[in-house]
């Protein structure tokens, strides 16, 4: 990942290394989003119980694995409650 500064094109924002304790295995992030995004983000994290920190992990690991599994050719699709598949489109 590089570290230059990014622009407003919602690339990574200067990524930054905490110096305190054990957390110099992790990155700090600053994001900018809109009211609405952030406060969907908060409703989802709160729903499930957890931090933003590890509400953002599971995104990231959501998002890789999809991104895998459609570079290796795979369809991604959500299964209906009556079985049957409804194929989903990403852009």
């Amino acid at each position: 990942m590089s570290r230059e500064s990014m622009t407003k094109d919602n690339r990574i924002d200067n990524p930054s290394r905490e110096e305190k304790g054990n957390s110099s295995n992790f990155v700090r992030l600053s994001v900018n989003l809109s009211h609405e995004t952030a406060d969907t983000f908060k409703t989802l994290a709160e729903r499930k119980g957890l931090s933003f920190t590890e509400a953002i992990r599971r995104a990231i690991t959501i998002w890789k694995f999809v991104e895998d599994q459609l570079s290796q050719g795979h369809e991604l699709a959500i299964v209906e409650s009556d079985g049957n598949p409804r194929k989903v489109l990403i852009l």
